[in-house]
């Protein structure tokens, strides 16, 4: 069984923490009305509920270990995490400093903002330093919006009404894409990043958002003139495209969201 909680917190001065209790958990403590960075910490563990309450854990220790740490450790020393992805390690080394429970760690993931995650897939290493290699998976979301048709040409256009619907109108319709693309790697010790952002961000531009953007799938884009653009299609399109272009990073996946309902994922 797993099991998944998550912390906000805003990296406020030390001096504005107070003693007190989160009153609005959900919105995030500590809270501020300062322009300061609002953030999103959280765990997923594993193991075996207890057989009378059917906890696996309670989540009130989750709660308490993650805002410790957000208190003690990232807004009391926030000199020692000048990049997501060193803050990401911090969190994942602080957890396994303290976590004292059967349930185990199988990820941390932090949101510096909503469209950018950094995060550590377990490998339960209780004696890690601060300069010990941790890899470290990078997300970040990007969007473009494209019409499409659903249309294969080997079957007929009774068969192609009956399969695609009202997706296969001749005239298409379009669509809001919403991409997620994660890269992993160590973090490297004169940068603090697992990659450099703007590189990442020029890639993906230059390789998926200016081929697709603003296009129509079927005749604009070469690589679909024969291939049926459905989101599968597109999200194992992606994938080639970018594949081996981040240096010693490596791509781990692409999930390509068609509406917010609809997603389909190309990885490793």
């Amino acid at each position: 069984m797993r099991l998944s909680r998550e912390i906000r917190f805003s990296l406020v001065s030390p001096d504005n923490i107070g003693t007190s209790h989160a009153k609005n958990s959900w919105a995030g403590w500590p809270s501020t009305n300062t322009v300061v960075p609002s953030l999103v910490m959280g765990c997923v563990i594993e193991g075996e509920p207890d057989s009378e309450s059917g906890y696996l854990c309670d989540v009130s220790l989750i709660d308490e270990l993650l805002r410790s740490i957000a208190t003690e450790v990232l807004i009391c020393h926030p000199q020692r995490f000048p990049t997501g992805e060193l803050m990401a390690r911090g969190i994942y080394q602080e957890f396994l400093k303290r976590w004292n429970h059967a349930a185990r760690l199988v990820s941390i993931s932090l949101a510096t903002n909503p469209y950018l995650e950094f995060s550590i897939i377990s490998e339960q290493d209780m004696n890690l330093t601060a300069d010990d290699d941790v890899t470290v998976q990078l997300t970040q979301q990007f969007e473009f919006s494209a019409a499409h048709r659903l249309h294969c040409s080997q079957l007929s256009d009774e068969k192609n009404r009956q399969l695609f619907g009202k997706c296969n109108n001749p005239a298409g319709h379009g669509h809001n894409y919403v991409l997620d693309i994660t890269l992993s790697n160590q973090v490297e010790k004169q940068t603090g990043s697992i990659f450099s952002l703007g590189q990442f961000e020029e890639t993906v531009k230059e390789k998926v958002i200016d081929r697709l953007d603003h296009k129509h799938l079927n005749y604009d884009v070469d690589y679909f003139a024969d291939l049926n653009p459905t989101v599968e299609n597109i999200a194992a399109a992606v994938f080639k495209w970018l594949d081996g272009h981040f240096g010693e990073a490596t791509l781990e996946r692409v999930r390509v969201y068609e509406t917010p309902k609809t997603w389909a994922e190309c990885n490793r």
